[in-house]
């Protein structure tokens, strides 16, 4: 099992669901994951994410479980399919990330807790959103407060891998450099979240913010991203001057191997 079906992922989850049924603590995790889905197939903002792994006390269940199916005589493939569950189940948790990034474009993921926070740390500052992909943050942001003063930018060069994926919210075609000096306000906060690791366009974005005194007028750039890890360049991480906004962190979803968190850049 490597290779994602977005079309089939929930289906194998829902069936993992009904199979585990009596242990609450494996299905309650199950359902978080159908939750999040529902709610972002509609529109809407999902909840939090747990961690989405099966811990020792959830192993021992799910091994007890199979125990109880499997009799002498049986053959090893009829083994093999009692077991088959618990893998698949462990293997779909894994790839969570993955059915999000392929069926929906949502790279990092944006749960209504955690956009009420960022409304909070906004307090009402003008937002720019650069690299915005399907839009997903901003349209968070526009859900919780419609009037809220956040633009979102991006250059669209995702649209030629996912042209069936459609912004979830008005997303201005705009070089990255080109919407800072367009939108640039005294006081506001930039935005950017997931920046790629094959670009250093990260890095061009906080050298130039520097040689246009963006920080002394009192702007902000806010980043999501894994540090020297699957997001960002190297160059970035190595010059540009991180810390982490423990506020925008406490409701953050890290419910897989990346450690995404949410960062104040200068």
């Amino acid at each position: 099992m490597t290779t994602i079906n977005p079309k089939t992922f929930i289906a194998r989850l829902s069936a993992c669901r009904d199979y585990f049924a009596k242990i609450y603590s494996v299905s309650d995790l199950i359902d978080q994951v159908l939750f999040a889905d529902l709610a972002i197939s509609q529109k809407r903002l999902p909840s939090k994410l747990d961690k989405l792994e099966l811990t020792d006390k959830m192993l021992q269940q799910i091994k007890d479980l199979i125990a109880e199916q499997i009799t002498s005589g049986m053959s090893q493939k009829e083994i093999d399919a009692k077991v088959h569950p618990a893998q698949e189940l462990d293997w779909l948790l894994t790839n969570f990330r993955q059915y999000l990034i392929e069926r929906y474009g949502m790279y990092a993921y944006i749960s209504k807790d955690w956009a009420a926070d960022l409304l909070k740390y906004l307090d009402g500052r003008p937002a720019l959103e650069l690299m915005a992909g399907k839009g997903y943050l901003t349209y968070a942001v526009r859900n919780l407060d419609e009037n809220y003063p956040i633009i979102a930018t991006d250059n669209y060069d995702w649209s030629s891998r996912q042209e069936e994926l459609k912004p979830v919210t008005k997303v201005v075609r705009m070089d990255a450099l080109a919407a800072i000096d367009y939108y640039s306000k005294k006081g506001q906060a930039i935005i950017m979240s997931w920046p790629p690791q094959n670009s250093i366009s990260d890095w061009l974005i906080v050298n130039y913010l520097r040689q246009q005194h963006f920080y002394e007028k009192g702007g902000e750039l806010i980043l999501i991203g894994e540090k020297n890890g699957v997001t960002g360049s190297s160059q970035f991480w190595k010059k540009a001057e991180t810390k982490e906004i423990y506020f925008l962190n406490h409701n953050w979803s890290n419910f897989d191997i990346v450690k995404d968190q949410v960062f104040t850049v200068s």
